[in-house]
């Protein structure tokens, strides 16, 4: 069985990164001429004093004829050894700034977008297939223990926190994109409900902490590495690593600085949940679905096909429910929808891993232990036409093969 951890980024979709702080840009991946936004990423390990250093050097460039600065500094972001920053800034300065020593890369502050497709059929059976080693059950089997005492942090487009479906176990913690802390579009508390909801929800008695990364359905890179970052800062410093899990159902082009992200926090002991996306192509292709060290979820239908919109290939770690899920909307505190979506099959796999930890924490103590739980509990071989994909289906041990030693 193929591990879960994934090869190096650079020896799968880099491989023309040669310069070790070469500019990356590809001729239809620019930014909008209009605004120049870009993520800077600094070379590893840099020294704090060196990254201030670097900053000041950078705030400091003028342009030729005018004492108007050419650049733009906005969201600093620090996680482990990963350091990088968001800005706008013209060409000559672009230039300017990748000849600096101190740069790694500087790749578009580019567009994600939600992984979502939306029907209104109304059938639910996620449950059931989570935790059934067959198809078509609609009981779920489950520990009362059920996610307590853990958090999930759900990277998305915010949270109604009223919803019976949390029972006073959903909290704001953190808004990445300014305005209302509110769930305009449903997304969020969608997954918030498939994650823990006490109907609909895998781990029924996590807390669920929203970091809100979309003001609408698109967002950018720079607001999905704030929302990151805040919430990696508030697993740390909780002393919730074992305790927790970030989730984010959502996704865009392959971007270095986020896969390295992932990869910072999973070092830190913080393990990332993504969807693999919905455009029927190789993961790899997209972040943070292509994060060497994120477990990336795609999608099955009832009868354990992959969905024909599911991305694939050797980055999807494990398959989940993503077809017709019912859970929380947010017309009012009683609402439900079905969506269909790699969006769903994400928070399935993100429950599960906290239901296990609440079950056997003393087996799911790092993001390894986690991974290795997880892989071994799917069932394996289950998935048609997986398309390359770790052909394993997430299983929660149906109250039973996880408690044998405990």
């Amino acid at each position: 069985m193929v591990s879960f951890r994934k090869l190096p980024l650079t020896s799968i979709v880099l491989v023309s990164f040669v310069s070790t702080h070469a500019l990356h840009l590809r001729t239809n991946d620019e930014p909008d001429p209009n605004t120049g936004r870009y993520i800077v990423t600094l070379r590893d390990g840099l020294e704090a004093l060196a990254v201030e250093q670097h900053v000041q050097w950078a705030t400091s460039l003028r342009a030729r004829d005018t004492a108007a600065p050419t650049i733009e500094i906005g969201s600093r972001w620090n996680i482990g050894s990963w350091n990088a920053y968001s800005c706008t800034m013209d060409g000559d300065t672009l230039a300017q700034v990748n000849r600096s020593n101190a740069v790694k890369l500087i790749e578009p502050d580019s567009i994600i977008d939600l992984s979502r497709h939306i029907t209104q059929e109304n059938t639910s059976w996620g449950l059931g297939s989570i935790s059934h080693r067959e198809t078509n059950h609609t009981d779920y089997v489950y520990d009362s223990r059920a996610g307590e005492g853990t958090y999930a942090y759900i990277l998305d487009t915010g949270l109604l926190t009223t919803h019976e479906e949390f029972k006073g176990r959903a909290s704001l913690g953190y808004n990445a994109v300014g305005g209302v802390f509110v769930d305009e579009v449903g997304h969020g508390t969608h997954v918030a409900g498939t994650l823990g909801g006490k109907t609909y929800g895998v781990a029924k008695k996590a807390k669920l902490i929203s970091v809100k990364i979309f003001a609408g359905y698109r967002s950018s890179v720079s607001n999905l590495l704030q929302g990151f970052e805040w919430a990696v800062s508030n697993i740390t410093s909780e002393n919730r690593q074992r305790s927790s899990v970030i989730s984010i159902s959502a996704g865009g082009e392959a971007r270095i600085a986020v896969n390295q992200a992932v990869e910072e926090a999973y070092n830190l002991g913080v393990l990332t949940v993504v969807a693999a996306g919905n455009a029927d192509q190789d993961a790899q292709g997209f972040s943070p679905a292509s994060a060497p060290d994120a477990i990336t979820v795609g999608s099955v239908g009832r009868d354990d096909s992959r969905s024909m919109f599911s991305n694939w290939g050797e980055l999807v770690d494990i398959f989940a429910p993503g077809e017709n899920i019912e859970s929380a909307w947010v017309r009012d505190n009683r609402d439900t929808r079905n969506l269909t979506g790699t969006s769903m099959s994400t928070p399935h796999i993100s429950g599960l891993i906290l239901y296990l930890k609440s079950v056997i924490p003393y087996r799911m103590e790092t993001p390894a232990d986690s991974i290795k739980e997880l892989q071994q509990l799917a069932t394996h071989g289950i998935v048609r036409d997986a398309r390359r994909s770790n052909n394993l289906l997430g299983f929660n041990g149906n109250g039973e093969t996880i408690l044998a030693d405990g």
